[in-house]
């Protein structure tokens, strides 16, 4: 396997992430897989995104324990 010798721009690598962030978001939270995201529709996606935001806010109120 060929090493890269150039480390990614940290700056693009999390502009990336944020344009993303609605795929992102569920798997991060834990609601969904990333193959899950990948085959979801919008209705799925819209769902799984307002539940990861309750569950981080729910996590952020009980001192970061669910």
């Amino acid at each position: 396997m060929v090493e890269c010798l150039t480390s990614p721009n940290p700056r693009i690598t999390e502009r990336e992430v944020q344009k993303d962030m609605f795929r992102w978001l569920p798997v991060i939270a834990g609601i969904a897989t990333k193959d899950e995201v990948e085959i979801a529709t919008a209705e799925e996606l819209a769902v799984w995104n307002e539940v990861a935001y309750q569950k981080i806010n729910l996590t952020k109120s009980r001192g970061g324990v669910i």
